[in-house]
């Protein structure tokens, strides 16, 4: 896949951002990947969910550079919530547990992250997530 092939969106799950991603991850994406999650804290978000599912990587190496970002959320209390399929869990076991919660779905993840149960799929509507400039 090229670089072309990748694409980044943001939405709103619940009032949670959720950072999906699709495509190849690798150095140059990443880069891009973390200025969003930069901004994203910047603007006081702190707990964030990245959807994986339709993401692929080569190896872990590709995913370093999200741990400097997850470590900054863990010294603000937040979390970075991993959304993956069931074949992905396997492969992304070796990342620190300490920096990645990795969740099925974004209902599960929404549940640790408010420490609520799961919400009825009829209650959450979608909007969307705007980031701001810093001034």
């Amino acid at each position: 896949m090229s670089n072309s092939e990748f694409s980044i969106a943001l939405r709103n799950y619940a009032g949670v951002p959720v950072v999906e991603l699709v495509g190849e991850i690798n150095k140059q994406t990443t880069a891009t990947l973390n200025d969003i999650l930069g901004k994203l804290m910047q603007a006081g978000h702190y707990n964030v969910m990245l959807n994986l599912k339709r993401a692929a990587w080569d190896n872990l190496g590709a995913l370093d550079a999200l741990k400097r970002a997850a470590k900054l959320f863990r010294t603000h209390y937040g979390n970075v919530d991993l959304i993956v399929d069931r074949d992905q869990v396997e492969k992304l076991k070796r990342l620190p547990q300490s920096l990645f919660r990795l969740c099925v779905s974004e209902g599960q993840a929404l549940t640790r992250i408010k420490r609520l149960p799961a919400p009825s799929l009829g209650v959450i509507k979608p909007t969307t997530a705007r980031l701001t400039s810093a001034k």
